[in-house]
């Protein structure tokens, strides 16, 4: 088995033989063209709590001239990488980047004739390689292969790039097909027979397969026209991305994976149902056949050696692709999203809600200190509480949640429910609160997190009360007790409340707040039975800290 791979069991990422929690950020695109430009930023990185940053690979840089490569630029990512001990997930920027091909080698761009475009439906050529063309395909292949051998030979040892994004966004703008003479060539052919019996199993949500012939054509797809001409540009778009992957996978075995441009299911959250950066709600608009969960059935078949698809999640309600990419893929991982303090706050909600290998905020280099205080206390956190996490998260012992001023979330971890609620609004920035709640034993929990409080709900008729609760702190990236908590600061031991500001009580007087988000703690019953287990187990638990 290779040293990093995703566990078939628990779809998480094991690096090193070991399961691997990414507290990632994913670099700006131009700052990897540059190794001087780059130095600098990775002392920020570690400082911030990050252990694995996100950067390009790109074509254009790696083979300035045909059958010439140059790897100076990853080797220089991978000797800083090496010195601040931290791990790298390289991104191939090949035939594609956010549905255009703008990271194509200069002698690729100018020669059209042999790598051709695809055209929209008035013959006009668009800014993307065709996906129909052999010769597109093979030489983006040769270049991937020759850069993962590259790796294979510089960093099989070490290890130090942990796995590799295929593309980048990979979709078609400005049509829901491609109309080119190679394009409708392949519409008028035959539906590969695998996917045909997969679409009468049902496996699309929107197209299915005609009953009176065994062989249709695309078009003779039952479903809408958009829908039919997406799913297959979804099919060509992986085969292609499937040949490229094969080629790298045969000379260096890491988990590759490909990311989507989101379209807009649902109004976002400033009421636009169709905001232009995040997509759209038609094919074509957003970027069609891009690795989408409706389109998941033809991903999975014709690119099997990708290990997961996953989102770039910047608008609307995030735990909408969260739930949609965990469903449909044994393994979430959210390689890019907003890294304020709205995108930060999502953490917790993937990791502990979805069961997310990490996530990757997009642009952190560019964040001023200022902007990177939500992402340091949410990394710091949960570097402290890895082990912790990685085991609870393979128990099912694990909850993230997000919630904001109004409402109320019920989680369970059996056999208790708890009820969170917001602490308190602040009167400028995010105000929803965020965090994780974690069961180490039956009774014994530890919630991290931002901003929020927690109530024990009464169990089979009987009031749950807050045995023991100590505030922890973070030291050296290690949790120690240091107080603690009872009377006012647990609310006469109902409630939990995890935040850095204090809380009203009665009118005339505060509570502290907690000192790093953390805090321990374990649950009774007022019944003689339960009393007595939880004493016990509580312990247990506290002598193995």
């Amino acid at each position: 088995m290779t040293q990093h791979y995703i566990d078939d069991a628990s779809g998480q990422l094991h690096v090193h033989g070991s399961p691997y929690l990414i507290r990632g950020i994913e670099l700006h695109n131009s700052t990897a063209s540059s190794a001087e430009y780059l130095q600098p930023l990775w002392r920020r990185f570690v400082d911030a709590g990050v252990n694995t940053v996100l950067a390009p690979v790109s074509w254009e840089l790696a083979e300035p001239q045909e059958g010439t490569f140059d790897f100076v630029l990853v080797d220089a990512m991978l000797a800083g990488a090496r010195r601040h001990g931290l791990k790298l997930v390289l991104l191939w920027f090949g035939s594609w980047k956010n549905g255009s091909s703008s990271y194509t080698p200069s002698w690729v761009k100018l020669d059209p004739e042999r790598f051709p475009l695809q055209t929209d439906a008035s013959g006009t050529p668009l800014d993307n390689l065709s996906p129909f063309s052999d010769t597109n395909r093979d030489a983006d292949a040769a270049a991937f292969a020759a850069f993962m051998e590259h790796l294979s030979i510089v960093d099989r040892r070490d290890g130090t790039v942990i796995m590799v994004q295929v593309e980048n966004e990979v979709g078609l703008l400005g049509a829901a097909r491609s109309h080119g003479a190679d394009a409708t060539a392949a519409w008028e052919a035959p539906v590969p027979a695998v996917l045909v019996g997969a679409l009468r199993d049902g496996g699309s949500p929107h197209v299915s397969a005609p009953g009176h012939t065994t062989s249709p054509s695309w078009d003779e797809l039952v479903g809408d026209a958009d829908r039919k001409a997406e799913l297959f540009m979804a099919w060509h778009y992986a085969a292609y991305v499937q040949h490229v992957a094969a080629a790298g996978q045969a000379h260096h075995d890491v988990p590759l994976f490909v990311n989507a441009w989101l379209d807009s299911i649902v109004p976002d959250e400033t009421g636009a149902s169709d905001a232009a950066v995040a997509g759209g709600q038609v094919p074509g608009v957003y970027p069609s056949g891009g690795p989408l969960p409706h389109v998941d059935i033809a991903w999975k078949l014709a690119a099997p050696s990708i290990s997961f698809l996953a989102p770039d999640v910047y608008f609307g309600d995030f735990g909408i692709p969260f739930q949609a990419y965990a469903d449909t893929n044994r393994t979430l991982f959210v390689p890019e999203m907003r890294a304020d303090g709205h995108g930060v706050s999502h953490t917790f909600l993937a990791i502990g809600g979805y069961g997310a290998i990490g996530v990757a905020p997009f642009g952190f280099d560019s964040l001023p200190e200022s902007g990177t205080l939500d992402l340091r206390r949410v990394y710091g956190q949960l570097a402290a509480l890895e082990s912790e996490v990685l085991t609870a998260q393979a128990r099912g012992r694990l909850c993230g949640f997000r919630v904001m001023p109004g409402e109320e979330q019920t989680v369970r971890l059996a056999p208790y429910e708890f009820a969170v609620r917001v602490h308190t609004e602040r009167d400028a920035g995010e105000p929803s609160g965020h965090g994780l709640l974690i069961q180490l034993d039956d009774d014994t929990f530890i919630a991290a997190g931002h901003n929020f409080t927690v109530d024990p709900l009464p169990r089979a008729g009987h009031p749950v009360a807050i045995l023991r609760a100590e505030d922890l702190v973070i030291g050296d990236g290690r949790l120690s007790p240091q107080r603690r908590l009872n009377g006012d600061e647990t609310f006469a031991g109902t409630r939990i409340r995890v935040a850095e500001t204090p809380a009203p009580m009665h009118g005339f007087m505060l509570t502290t707040g907690t000192l790093s988000g953390v805090v321990r703690f374990s649950l009774y019953s007022r019944t003689t039975e339960t009393a007595a287990r939880t004493s016990s187990v509580l312990v247990t638990a506290q002598d193995r800290r």
